[in-house]
């Protein structure tokens, strides 16, 4: 009986890991090179934290910052995002291969989608 609780107990732990690994796999520190269309190519950084349902989302490029919250649904990491001064308001969308995301942006008043892709550091 007692060996038998030992492993329902450890099954249980394995079980609530992967939960939270799936759920988190969006999480962690990232390289990013992007193209906005019209401007040209960049690269900067991008964190990705998880917070129960929800992530706070940061990217640095080029000195200037930005920060907004996301969501999952269906393996897609979908963010509202604006800059310091809230001047705009973007949208983005990241589909995971592995370790590298892969992602699509607007901003509002804009007419063309940017992109970008992420690799975990």
């Amino acid at each position: 009986m007692r060996r038998a609780t030992l492993v329902l107990l450890a099954v249980s732990i394995l079980l609530v890991t992967a939960s939270l690994e799936a759920k988190s796999g969006f999480g962690g520190s990232y390289s990013i090179n992007g193209v906005n269309p019209g401007v040209g190519v960049y690269k900067g950084q991008l964190t990705i934290t998880p917070r129960a349902e929800v992530y706070d989302v940061r990217w640095s490029i080029a000195g200037l910052r930005y920060s907004g919250i996301g969501i999952v649904v269906n393996d897609t990491l979908s963010v509202a995002y604006s800059d310091a001064n809230h001047s705009f308001i973007g949208v983005a969308s990241y589909t995971r291969e592995g370790g590298t995301l892969y992602g699509r942006w607007a901003v509002g008043g804009g007419s063309v989608m940017g992109s970008e892709t992420a690799t975990r550091r």
